[in-house]
């Protein structure tokens, strides 16, 4: 992050003196990347959070990132109390009976004033996730179990966040509160970005994601070498991946998705 300072306050054509006023702008950037929909933190908790406003400059310059960590964990913390609560309302369904609005556009929208308001705000939310679903034509025990494996879902990708993921996320803050068009990259997007590039590496063809834990195929590309082989099917769940017939086998059940596809990567040929 120091490295980062050094070089953005120096050489960047849009150079700003990490200041007071810049450590503003950048703990307002980052509460935005962290709850955009103000979906999670109350008003109490943005209140408590203000005394960081002009401590995130110190933050960097003395190499002691724990403020913006201790500002993640709140948000972690938050984000697992509101799905926790939205799952627990899945077990009584809901009465389409009264007239209510719900606004799903949340961006302009103030922080929820109080707990009680918050929990009505999700009340609204898991009854609008309901009625979508609902009018899709699914029963009532189908829509319980969907909403509630999106919302463990959810939980699960908030719990696999690495430190690595979250100091991308809070050096975005800094490089976009200098302007909207400079992005911070950490190390494993950096790697993307350079593979997508240069092209030096390839995958199998295939379009994966993330389903009940397991990597599985979405999707094969006509052509590729996953539809070739005819080995690989859609649905197919990846246990483990090793390099040739006698590779070292690494069991990649509960990897994150971008791990394993990694794993997958690589040169030509091989």
């Amino acid at each position: 992050a120091f490295l980062a300072t050094e070089l953005l306050t120096r050489y960047h054509y849009k150079a700003r003196p990490l200041d007071a006023a810049l450590s503003k702008r950048i703990f307002d950037h980052y509460l935005k990347a962290l709850d955009p929909e103000k979906l999670f933190f109350v008003q109490a908790d943005i209140d408590q959070l203000a005394g960081f406003r002009t401590k995130l400059a110190d933050a960097i310059v003395k190499e002691d990132l724990a403020v913006p960590f201790a500002i993640f964990n709140q948000y972690a913390q938050r984000a697992s109390e509101r799905f926790a609560y939205a799952q627990s309302l899945l077990k009584e369904g809901f009465n389409f009976g009264q007239k209510e609005t719900y606004r799903y556009e949340r961006e302009k929208a103030a922080w929820p004033k109080s707990d009680t308001a918050i929990r009505e705000l999700w009340h609204k939310r898991v009854k609008n996730d309901w009625l979508r679903l609902k009018l899709a034509g699914n029963d009532d025990k189908s829509i319980a179990e969907i909403l509630d494996n999106r919302y463990e879902h959810s939980l699960k990708r908030l719990r696999e966040l690495k430190s690595e993921d979250v100091f991308q996320t809070f050096m975005n803050a800094y490089t976009m509160a200098i302007e909207p068009h400079t992005n911070y990259m950490g190390t494993t997007a950096a790697e993307d970005f350079e593979i997508s590039m240069s092209l030096t590496t390839v995958g199998i063809g295939g379009v994966m994601e993330e389903k009940d834990g397991y990597t599985t195929f979405r999707e094969l590309v006509p052509g590729g070498p996953a539809a070739l082989s005819g080995q690989l099917e859609i649905g197919d769940r990846i246990l483990g991946i090793a390099e040739g017939i006698n590779g070292e086998m690494t069991d990649v059940l509960g990897f994150r998705l971008d791990d394993t596809v990694a794993l997958i990567r690589g040169v030509a040929d091989t």
